[in-house]
């Protein structure tokens, strides 16, 4: 209860009481002091507090001089007392007229936090101080979590590599780490307040700092010129998400610097360029050795032919007969044609890859081109092979080019014809499909090894077990490219000493 001072004996009124019931009802520790520090009252809270904590003191310090009590325990060098004494003698001199402390109070192993508010009023014209002392542990409790917990992402943020940064609706910054700082060459504070836009070069502005806004959100990973605070620019990724807290909205960016990935891509494509360029040079170069091999080994044969023949026409020609002279110009005008064919394939191949063919397509019935093609062949040998012609169809037409597809044909057919044993079977089928006509050759012959199918497209390449047989390895080169000259594609299907089938494939025109 609210007690008279020892100098200036009040009595109890019942508006005394009245007050003393509303401190009892306050959670809040309360003491009242007199002008000179002595407490005349105290509340329900205050002797709690002092029965759980072993307070030894007659009547809970009632009457005892509260300033004597904190300048004591400033002499122990308690900061906290010493400020309390301050406090409280400034207030009773109407310095200011309120103080407030919060100080630490533990007790054996708890951890505990108060807050001391001093207040000055009058009764009956004498000066009166309120002392209350508010426990405040769990909310200390939270706050040093909050801040222990802010320290910790604090720390983590700065130290990501990549910028992490926050916007307001207005596009300024409102926090950036320390990391996405550095990457523009800024300290933290410098950035802070700042428009978003002093980070992105001109080039990758907008015309308002909001239209940047919207573009970074409408592009993932999207890739910008950032600036530098000294202007230099450098190549980032900025991911930009919107949210909203406490119905404001706000943006948080990750800024990542790719001017080391720019450069090892810049490198990587460098060094892809040399490697391809080197394995062309390579692949030109075996080309060219190929090609030396082949027409070295090729053209020996009927060169050595056509001087032998003419040799002996030189030597004997008078004297021989005239059907010995004929057959060494015979041999020599075949000859002459094996040569010419060697000189053809070649710059048809050359033609070819420098994109120079001339093509003169026109729409023909791919039946009937082919059907007179091959009488030709079944002429020259129906008496060595057996020929067999089947097409699904009498008429299925193509836009090709005349000469340059009958040089393809004649190449698969004196391919299958070759490599064929004598009286073996050689086909040429025909099927339509939709939109796609398919001519497929197939023979009985030597095949072709699997671990030359890869390769038989490529020129010069010869398969292993046709070495012994005359030719240039053109032909399916040219074949090759003139049927995707014509839009189509070329299949080989074999297996060695079984036969090979090889499938041409163009495009049909419907016919109306």
């Amino acid at each position: 209860m609210l007690q008279p001072d020892f100098h200036n004996q009040v009595p109890i009124h019942q508006s005394e009481r009245f007050v003393q019931s509303a401190l009892d009802a306050l959670s809040a520790h309360i003491a009242i002091l007199d002008g000179e520090g002595y407490i005349i009252g105290l509340n329900a809270a205050w002797k709690r507090f002092a029965d759980e904590n072993g307070y030894q003191q007659p009547n809970y310090g009632l009457g005892i001089n509260y300033l004597n009590v904190c300048d004591t325990a400033a002499m122990r060098q308690s900061r906290e007392a010493k400020a309390a004494a301050d406090g409280i003698r400034a207030v009773m001199r109407g310095e200011q007229q309120e103080f407030r402390l919060e100080y630490p109070c533990h007790y054996k192993h708890q951890k505990r936090w108060f807050v001391m508010q001093v207040t000055r009023f009058e009764w009956n014209h004498q000066l009166r101080v309120i002392v209350a002392h508010q426990n405040v542990t769990e909310l200390k409790r939270v706050q040093i979590e909050l801040s222990t917990s802010k320290k910790r992402i604090e720390a983590i943020l700065n130290n990501i590599i990549n910028g992490i940064l926050t916007l307001n609706a207005s596009g300024h910054i409102e926090s950036i780490n320390r990391s996405g700082a550095a990457i523009f060459g800024y300290t933290m504070d410098e950035l802070v307040g700042q428009p978003f836009e002093i980070l992105i070069a001109p080039e990758s502005r907008c015309s308002t700092i909001h239209a940047l806004l919207r573009r970074l959100q409408n592009h993932h990973n999207h890739e910008i010129q950032g600036q530098r605070k000294d202007g230099t620019t450098f190549p980032m990724v900025f991911n930009l998400s919107v949210l909203t807290l406490d119905n404001t909205r706000l943006y948080t960016g990750i800024v990542y610097d790719i001017t080391e990935r720019k450069q090892f891509e810049q490198e990587r494509l460098e060094k892809e360029r040399l490697r391809i360029e080197l394995m062309n040079e390579r692949e030109l170069r075996e080309l060219k050795n190929r090609f030396i091999s082949m027409m070295s080994h090729e053209l020996r044969t009927p060169l050595a032919s056509i001087r032998l023949s003419s040799d002996l026409l030189r030597k004997y020609g008078e004297k021989a007969p005239l059907e010995e002279k004929l057959m060494y110009i015979d041999n020599i005008s075949t000859q002459v044609e094996l040569l010419t064919d060697m000189i053809r394939d070649v710059a048809t191949i050359s033609r070819a890859d420098s994109n120079k063919t001339n093509m003169m397509l026109e729409k023909i019935n791919i039946v009937e081109y082919c059907r007179k093609l091959f009488d030709e062949f079944q002429l020259t040998h129906r008496h060595t092979h057996r020929l067999h012609f089947h097409a699904q169809d009498h008429h299925i037409y193509a836009r090709v080019d005349r000469k340059l597809m009958r040089q393809v044909l004649s190449n698969l057919l004196t391919n299958a014809l070759k490599y064929s044993p004598h009286g073996g079977e050689v086909a040429l089928n025909i099927h339509n499909s939709g939109n796609i006509v398919r001519i497929q050759i197939s023979d009985q012959g030597i095949g072709i090894p699997a671990e030359d199918l890869e390769h038989l497209f490529e020129p010069f390449h010869r398969a292993k077990n046709a070495e012994t047989f005359p030719g240039t390895g053109l032909g399916l080169a040219i074949a090759k490219q003139a049927v995707e000259l014509h839009q189509g594609q070329i299949i080989v299907q074999s297996q060695v000493n079984k036969g090979t089938t090889v499938i041409v494939e163009l495009p049909t025109l419907i016919e109306t």
